[in-house]
């Protein structure tokens, strides 16, 4: 395995919740840009269902902070796996995604070393992804299969989220990156919020083209507490400042315009949460006893991670805000989700669940594993084949 997973490998087995350290920063320093979002915890299985009673939206204060909230309780039912469908599982194909013109002939590029999948857009038609050279990342869109290495940055950029209209956006640069938008072939950098430009850990988009992303001071690496949650409109390149509760920390926005995440002093006591952009909150409760935190959102789904005291590593939630069912499934960090309600677990597993159930994802050579990082609503899932330390980019289409 190679080092960005052996690194994040030790700090998944470290017994801590989600913390307001900016690990992507750390690995920055020696990677230059890394997938904090993938940051996710390992070992066995665990599949626990939860029914929410009475969630309710969260009234918060003039200040920000959040007044006072309707009490959230939780049952569990037995410890069993939850059963896939009666049909089945559904089964899946693997094909290679086409290698951009400049690295068909890796093996002849000094310093050349992978070229693998970050992510995709809900509909499966565009995919992001980097080739490795040295410690940098050279972005690589797919559109329809095919691919083009995309002019954002000369030395290092990342694809780290594309809406359906094939919008991208990430980070790009060196140590201080700078946010990015790429639309319809021109690259924008995006201001950062004044005297906040530690942006972290990446952007992220939803259809309408609206961005957000966490920022800070420069000198705040361990201050979760002057973090703020930055959005650019679609189109702008100056960004306005949600006014969310202390402590809140962003991970998604859905295509209505809500803001997923959890807040908690010092990333210790994080709870997940859902905003309106004028920061009312809904809170979104797990099992009793854990500390959790929302990670990505998709219709009426939205997945992260619960983490228990002298658990190592957390194990993955998938909340439905219509029904207000709360579900734990596997150990592992919940990454993303599909319309269905299908999840992407974090690296290094990188499964796919459905109905709490990981799917067979074939590797391009028998004996090979498979990483996924993305599925799509039509259940196409993007992510990496690997043959020993080389990986190949593919597309699973399971049905």
């Amino acid at each position: 395995m190679y080092e960005e997973e052996e690194f994040r490998a030790l700090l998944n087995a470290t017994d801590v919740p989600p913390t307001g350290v900016d690990v992507a920063r750390v690995l920055h320093v020696g990677r230059r840009r890394t997938r904090h979002r993938r940051l996710a915890g390992v070992g066995g299985t665990l599949a626990v269902a939860l029914t929410v009673l009475g969630v309710a939206p969260l009234a918060l204060g003039p200040t920000g902070q959040p007044g006072p909230a309707t009490s959230v309780t939780a049952s569990a039912s037995a410890s069993v796996a939850p059963s896939p469908s009666p049909a089945g599982p559904p089964v899946c194909t693997v094909t290679a995604l086409a290698m951009p013109p400049e690295y068909q002939t890796w093996k002849t590029l000094p310093n050349f070393r992978r070229v693998e999948v970050s992510t995709a857009d809900p509909t499966g038609r565009y995919i992001g992804g980097h080739a490795v050279v040295g410690q940098n990342f050279i972005p690589i869109l797919w559109t329809d299969g095919k691919p083009k290495v995309l002019p954002i940055d000369p030395t290092s950029a990342s694809i780290d989220a594309i809406n359906e209209h094939g919008v991208v956006v990430g980070m790009s640069g060196g140590s201080a990156s700078r946010a990015y938008r790429y639309q319809n072939g021109k690259v924008t950098m995006l201001r950062a919020p004044v005297g906040k430009t530690w942006l972290f850990p990446h952007p992220f988009i939803n259809a309408a083209g609206d961005m957000v992303i966490n920022a800070k001071p420069q000198n705040a690496y361990d201050d979760d507490s002057r973090t703020v949650v930055a959005m650019w409109r679609a189109g702008t390149t100056n960004p306005v400042i949600l006014p969310l509760p202390k402590h809140a920390g962003v991970r998604g926005i859905t295509d209505d315009g809500r803001i997923i995440g959890g807040v908690g002093e010092n990333g210790s006591g994080r709870d997940a949460y859902v905003w309106d952009q004028k920061g009312n909150g809904r809170k979104l409760t797990g099992p009793a006893g854990t500390t959790t935190n929302a990670t990505a959102a998709r219709g009426d789904w939205v997945t992260g991670g619960a983490w228990r005291e002298g658990q190592k590593g957390p194990t993955v939630m998938l909340w439905n805000l219509r029904t207000g069912e709360a579900t734990e499934l596997t150990r592992d960090l919940g990454t993303g989700v599909n319309a269905s309600g299908w999840v992407v677990t974090g690296i290094p597993r990188g499964e796919v669940l459905v109905d709490g159930v990981a799917l067979v994802l074939p590797p391009i050579v028998a004996g090979g594993r498979t990483r996924a990082s993305s599925v799509a609503d039509d259940g196409r899932i993007a992510g990496d084949s690997f043959e020993g330390e080389t990986s190949v980019p593919v597309q699973w289409h399971c049905r």
